[in-house]
C-alpha cells in the first residue's frame, strides 16, 4: 500500500494524520548560475598557474627545504599578500611562496611566524606595493 493510500484509509476512518512534507530543491539563481561559471574559470586559471610556477621551481619547501616530490598539490602554493585582500595578485609569480603543507599551515594559524616567508613577504609588498 502507498503512502496516499494509506493516508486516504486513516482520513475516511477519522484519524488526524499530518501530510508528508516534499523537499523541493531549490532552484539557482542566474545570479548564482554566472557566479558559479565564474569561480569555475577562475579556478582553472589557478590550476595552470600553479603548474607553470611548479614546473619553474625546485620542488622543495621554500622555509624547511624539505623535499615536495613530482605532484603538485594546491596546499603548496601560498600567496604571500593575500588573494583576499589583493585579488589583483592573485596570479602573480611574486605574490607565490612554495611551502610544505606543515610550514603552510604554520603560516595559516600564525603560530610562528616563519622568518623565511616574512621575508618573502616584505621583499612582496616592496616590489609589488610601491609606495
Amino acid at each position: 500500500m502507498t503512502y496516499r493510500e494509506e493516508l486516504l484509509r486513516l482520513k475516511i476512518y477519522g484519524k488526524q494524520v499530518a501530510e508528508k512534507k516534499i523537499y523541493r530543491i531549490p532552484k539557482v539563481s542566474a545570479k548564482r548560475k554566472l557566479q558559479i561559471v565564474e569561480d569555475k574559470a577562475l579556478l582553472e586559471q589557478d590550476k595552470i598557474f600553479y603548474k607553470e610556477i611548479w614546473d619553474a621551481s625546485p620542488h622543495v619547501c621554500g622555509e624547511c627545504g624539505c623535499y615536495l616530490g613530482k605532484e603538485a598539490m594546491t596546499t603548496f602554493f601560498h600567496h604571500l599578500l593575500p588573494k583576499k585582500v589583493y585579488p589583483q595578485f592573485r596570479h602573480t609569480p611574486e605574490n607565490i611562496m612554495i611551502l610544505c603543507t606543515e610550514c603552510h599551515y604554520q603560516v595559516g594559524m600564525n603560530v610562528d611566524r616563519l622568518p623565511a616567508v616574512l621575508r618573502r613577504e616584505e621583499e612582496a609588498v616592496r616590489v609589488l606595493l610601491p609606495k
